[in-house]
């Protein structure tokens, strides 16, 4: 009886603790956050400026050997964060973006180089500590069988959400290697 006992406590312990919790999904809605990254369109002049290191840009020059025409960013810095709370900032940075209220909300980006650019990107944890905001997120998971990985280019993550205090955003990719 004990036995059967410490079974039932092993299956269902973990099952109630998933079903409470959420089984360690984030709730965006804490800070109201939503993934906008899809509906922007970056200003070119934006994304000349904004580079990240390792990333793959046309060099300006037309070449008849295409990988001429393409050079690796070798000076840039590997990652560049902004926190966006004034309409002319988003004017900087963006011709089109989805109505944002600036008065109640915020903007946070995330700049880095990714050699899986079809992937979706899962947010795992929002944390606020002080005036840090920290956000953890990683690459949805592939298909089975699909090769999804391409040259390195700039990619940005994207988030509106709730206007908070704070002076820094730190992004953490959870797993870089897809």
């Amino acid at each position: 009886m004990k036995k059967l006992f410490i079974r039932v406590l092993t299956v269902c312990v973990p099952v109630l603790l998933c079903v409470f919790t959420g089984c360690g999904a984030i709730d965006m809605r804490q800070f109201n956050a939503e993934d906008i990254s899809g509906d922007l369109t970056f200003r070119e002049d934006f994304l000349k400026a904004n580079r990240t290191y390792g990333a793959v840009y046309w060099n300006g020059e037309e070449d008849p050997a295409y990988a001429q025409s393409y050079e690796y960013d070798k000076t840039s810095p590997k990652f560049r964060t902004y926190i966006i709370t004034e309409k002319s900032r988003l004017d900087e940075i963006f011709s089109v973006y989805p109505g944002i209220d600036l008065k109640k909300e915020m903007v946070v980006m995330y700049a880095f180089t990714s050699i899986y650019n079809g992937r979706k990107l899962k947010i795992t944890s929002i944390t606020l500590n002080n005036k840090s905001l920290e956000i953890e997120f990683r690459y949805a998971r592939k298909m089975p069988g699909v090769l999804d990985g391409s040259e390195p280019i700039g990619r940005f993550l994207v988030l509106k959400m709730d206007k908070l205090d704070i002076n820094t955003v730190k992004f953490t990719l959870l797993n870089p290697r897809g």
